[in-house]
């Protein structure tokens, strides 16, 4: 299966839309290859960010005005996934900006459109503390995050069987069961008295520790 193809399934599972099959072929690839798991990544966040943004309705006109300006393509019969989503995205995102722009001219001067951007966004997008990359027998990574004032782990884990991870942090110690068998990213959040310093994280087989990791709000190992 070609690379692009495998980009068709990351957006497929973003969209919720893979079967048993499909999830496990992705799993495999994910845990082989580091560039198309990096580039998940990547569509994830962008995923998550757009996702959190508040709906932005534009005048009934303007949005008319930029569907009659778009390019009509007909689909192919048969690929229903045809258009990627980033084509949404980028069309979400061209939405949004015209409809800053028309408040902008009828509530008189404010901060530039980019500058309001780049603020909704900081204001809702957790900040990655520290990330590990994990080598085989488990694929992926595990970041370290903070959303507001409160720590949390995004596991994003490949292998073959069920993987259980004991995290350990301010004296607490919480246990993430069931990873790996699918590439979903599971997002926990950590106790509230850890608020800084270090995670430790064993990994787990069958009951058998098979790897650690230590993740830092400093971002250093």
């Amino acid at each position: 299966m070609e690379s692009s193809e495998y980009l068709a399934l990351i957006h497929a599972e973003i969209d919720g839309e893979l079967d048993a099959a499909q999830r496990a072929q992705l799993a495999r690839r994910l845990l082989a290859d580091p560039d198309l798991r990096a580039e998940r990544e990547d569509l994830r966040r962008l995923c998550s960010l757009l996702d959190g943004m508040d709906d932005v309705e534009p005048p009934a006109q303007l949005r008319a005005n930029i569907l009659r300006a778009l390019p009509m393509a007909a689909a192919p019969l048969g690929h229903p996934r045809a258009v990627p989503r980033w084509r949404y995205f980028a069309l979400a995102a061209g939405i949004l900006g015209a409809a800053i722009l028309v408040f902008e001219s009828v509530k008189g001067p404010g901060p530039a459109s980019t500058e309001l951007t780049g603020t909704i966004a900081a204001a809702r997008a957790p900040v990655i503390l520290d990330t590990v990359r994990l080598e085989a027998p488990i694929g992926g990574r595990v970041s370290l995050y903070r959303d507001g004032n409160r720590l949390g782990l995004a596991l994003e884990l490949a292998s073959g069987a069920p993987v259980d991870v004991v995290v350990t942090s301010a004296g607490q110690t919480l246990t993430v069961n069931g990873l790996g068998t699918s590439s979903e990213t599971r997002k926990v959040a950590l106790p509230e008295a850890a608020t800084g310093g270090r995670v430790d994280l064993t990994f787990l087989m069958s009951g058998r520790e098979i790897a650690r990791a230590t993740l830092t709000t400093a971002g250093a190992h």
